[in-house]
């Protein structure tokens, strides 16, 4: 009897906490972020797995996570992925790490526009970036890109309800440590 108390105190505790950690930060010390999100993040070793495969090797780190996986209809995914590009500004003076900056996002932009996809130049952390929507295989989703320090960040949020809402909320929270 007073094991099954425990147990179910137990799982009480871990569904209260689960709700509430919601709210906390999931901080990523080693990928050098922190952000607020519905679900656990993870490693995504497939997508890192895929992306070796085709020749990238400056994964720093690919995070994602699902809420509510098991209804399409209400369900998130959230995917966060980190590039080093400091390879890119090896030969580059400082006084220039803006233009590449610039021509960087030029060149995701014309890749956007080429694969049918709008896009919007923003303002976010400090820096340019890039903000577009999508579908990903069916799944509405909207996605940010920017450099800065030397690194590449792409932060995505798929879901078929209150989307712009959801990404707001992801893209809010994270911040570079």
């Amino acid at each position: 009897m007073n094991t099954k108390i425990i147990s179910t105190t137990i799982l009480a505790l871990l569904f209260v906490a689960n709700i509430y950690g919601q709210d906390t930060y999931q901080t990523f010390t080693s990928a050098g972020f922190k952000v607020k999100c519905g679900c656990k993040l993870y490693v995504n070793t497939t997508f890192i797995s895929m992306a070796k495969q085709q020749g990238m090797n400056n994964i720093i780190a690919a995070y994602i996570c699902a809420e509510n996986e098991d209804n399409p209809d209400i369900g998130v995914i959230h995917n966060i992925n980190i590039y080093d590009e400091s390879k890119s500004y090896k030969n580059i003076q400082p006084s220039g790490y803006a233009y590449f900056e610039k021509k960087y996002l030029e060149q995701y932009a014309t890749n956007l526009k080429n694969s049918g996809i709008a896009y919007t130049y923003t303002t976010y952390q400090g820096v340019s970036a890039i903000e577009y929507t999508f579908d990903q295989q069916g799944l509405p989703t909207k996605a940010i890109i920017f450099l800065k320090n030397k690194k590449s960040y792409l932060i995505q949020v798929g879901t078929r309800k209150n989307l712009s809402t959801k990404f707001s909320s992801l893209k809010s929270s994270f911040a570079i440590l």
